[in-house]
């Protein structure tokens, strides 16, 4: 594991000196970061990077996404702080789970304020309804096959229970799956998420099995009850991008050569 994670760190000093960049953090992603990961899971590195301040005042600014690797091993690629501040204003998921990653590989001085600024112009409802369409989308395209992968009863359940921590709380979901299955999972559906978990462990990434009828029914019920909770719920105004603005411009500009 740690040269793994020397290697990872290896690449994300490449990436840097090849597309002029810096990084603001760099975390894990995905379900290593769920804490679910198959025996044959990859390792998904998400970053968030910045360039240098003359970057931005050019006709032609540098790409907002850096695809560096993708193989069986590792799969790395990141976003543009501009383009994640942007993100943000919409409460994206993605941004909220890479920053609130137990597993961190680069950090920065910033990071802290990163995350709270970004909490601070994410709506619940909005980030609610993101995670319930992840689950909805998962569900029509896996689970309504007679052989469901593992992995997807997952990419389901874990969004759905995300979307109520969000509702309640009015923050950020925690990203490991048990700290959401401790505080959400009814209790008659303990049982089957332990199996689930199991077969995950021990099976490899595409592994799959005969669809299961617990699961599935606690999905669609779940999917409906969120739904109706969210059409009830008034539209919300676009948050004020201001203090990001702020922060954009100052990192940029303490870091201009």
């Amino acid at each position: 594991m740690n040269d793994t994670i020397s290697q990872i760190r290896r690449r994300l000093v490449d990436m840097q000196q090849a597309h002029d960049c810096r990084l603001l953090f760099a975390a894990e992603s995905g379900s290593r970061s769920w804490g679910y990961a198959s025996l044959n899971s990859d390792y998904d590195v998400r970053c968030v990077y910045y360039h240098p301040q003359a970057s931005y005042l050019r006709v032609y600014p540098p790409r907002d996404t850096i695809e560096w690797e993708l193989n069986e091993v590792f799969d790395i690629n990141g976003w543009d702080l501009r383009k994640a501040l942007h993100l943000a204003l919409k409460s994206n998921v993605s941004i909220h789970e890479w920053a609130n990653s137990p597993i961190m590989y680069e950090t920065s001085p910033y990071l802290d304020e990163f995350r709270a600024l970004i909490e601070q112009v994410m709506q619940p409802e909005r980030l609610a309804y993101r995670y319930v369409g992840m689950a909805v989308s998962t569900f029509k395209r896996y689970l309504e096959a007679p052989q469901v992968p593992y992995k997807e009863y997952f990419y389901c359940i874990r969004p759905l229970l995300a979307a109520r921590w969000v509702l309640r709380e009015r923050r950020p979901a925690p990203v490991p799956f048990a700290e959401l299955r401790e505080a959400l999972l009814p209790a008659d559906m303990q049982d089957e998420v332990d199996t689930l978990l199991q077969l995950r462990a021990s099976s490899t990434e595409k592994a799959v099995g005969p669809v299961r009828p617990v699961a599935a029914a606690f999905i669609q019920r779940e999917i409906e009850s969120l739904r109706a909770t969210l059409d009830a719920a008034p539209e919300l105004p676009f948050p004020d991008p201001a203090p990001l603005d702020d922060f954009f411009r100052r990192v940029v500009a303490e870091n201009g050569d």
